[in-house]
């Protein structure tokens, strides 16, 4: 299914949110362990999972931002990861945050993301990714692809 590179944040939003509650319906037990207390500490699967969906759905452009915020000292530092393609930030676990503006984050820009220290971008895709952990998201995405397509009669979106 080609999608323009100008894929409006409507669109962008409909396919984010349908893709969060694809994740929140495949089965606790099915779940790598990064899923257990979804969405809290699953920014960063969860975004590598829905960057591997934009590139079957031919969405391009996107990539892995990850970044942090607080002070460590002080016991108030966090990390976070989210989707970004030139400004247009899809978050789809912002919700593990108290102070985020809503459970998913579909925005061009996102003033919300402004707090955190960028620590670079990288290949939103997971199956780009090597090392141990990126073994156990080729299940969760095999289970999310199929309910995706049995939600939409046979065709994902």
């Amino acid at each position: 299914m080609p999608v323009s590179d100008h894929m409006r944040i409507e669109q962008l939003e409909q396919i984010a949110s349908k893709f969060r509650r694809a994740i929140e319906m495949v089965p606790e037990s099915s779940r790598p362990v990064s899923f257990e207390y979804f969405p809290n500490g699953s920014c960063g699967d969860s975004s590598l999972l829905l960057g591997a969906h934009f590139v079957d759905l031919e969405i391009a452009g996107f990539e892995y931002i990850s970044g942090e915020r607080g002070c460590q000292s002080e016991g108030t530092w966090t990390s976070h990861a989210w989707l970004e393609r030139n400004g247009c930030v899809i978050d789809i676990t912002a919700d593990q945050f108290s102070d985020a503006p809503s459970p998913v984050i579909v925005a061009d820009p996102s003033p919300w993301h402004y707090q955190f220290e960028r620590n670079g971008a990288k290949p939103s895709d997971f199956r780009m990714w090597n090392g141990m952990g990126v073994d156990f998201l080729k299940p969760m995405y095999s289970a999310i692809k199929e309910i995706l397509e049995e939600q939409s009669g046979g065709m994902s979106s």
